[in-house]
């Protein structure tokens, strides 16, 4: 009736594969698990994590109530290479897009200022529908969450066989409703029609906390689970 579905992937689905940066002690998640009204989280993400393939170097805030993203598309090589702290090529790291330059330098300084390194591997499956009315809207929903922490010498290289699943909060799926500015009167329906109330759920921080690497995990795990 609202939407569409996203023509990428099969009827709007796709994996996103993400690799998250942060300090040695967590820093990042735990302002998460404080509630901190303005957070950020550090990634590069992937849409195909075995085959070479583009990567975004992310960094999403949250100001408030807002959301915001610097995202700058780079190739594969150079996401191993950032990823590693490897040194930077004579004239520095390059986006495949040029106007993104000054969100990779941003993103470099952030990792560099902070002290951020690889942490955690998320993956997951996403549905996303587009909205009909031109106004960018989207409405996704995020299943399969599965995690993996990355290994020391090679962060970019998931095991395949080390994918461990992350049980939500009570939760089946993540829906989310993302637009731009104003919040679309369509979305406001639905909203109301359903009863939807807002809640807190970091895929990253669930991530973190049941992979048994923080000082708040909430378990620890002796299998791994293979990503079928």
């Amino acid at each position: 009736m609202f939407c569409d579905h996203d023509p990428y992937g099969v009827d709007g689905r796709y994996k996103i594969w993400s690799l998250y940066f942060d300090t040695w002690n967590w820093h990042l998640a735990q302002q998460t698990v404080e509630g901190q009204r303005n957070r950020y989280k550090v990634r590069m993400r992937t849409y195909h994590i075995h085959r070479d393939a583009d990567v975004y170097c992310e960094i999403k805030s949250r100001v408030g109530t807002s959301i915001l993203k610097l995202r700058a598309k780079v190739d594969r090589e150079t996401a191993v290479r950032m990823a590693r702290g490897s040194t930077p090529p004579e004239g520095g790291y390059l986006t495949l897009e040029p106007s993104h330059q000054a969100d990779l330098n941003r993103f470099r300084d952030r990792i560099d200022l902070t002290d951020l390194r690889p942490r955690m591997w998320v993956g997951y499956t996403r549905q996303a529908w587009l909205s009909r009315y031109g106004d960018g809207a989207r409405v996704t929903f995020d299943t399969e969450v599965v995690c993996q922490v990355p290994d020391a010498e090679q962060p970019f290289s998931a095991a395949p066989g080390g994918w461990r699943p992350v049980v939500l909060d009570g939760e089946q799926q993540i829906v989310e409703l993302k637009f731009n500015g104003a919040f679309p009167f369509w979305m406001q329906r639905i909203v109301r029609s359903m009863g939807l109330r807002r809640i807190s759920c970091s895929k990253y921080l669930q991530s973190a906390q049941q992979a048994g690497g923080v000082p708040w995990a909430k378990m620890e795990w002796s299998e791994r689970w293979t990503l079928s």
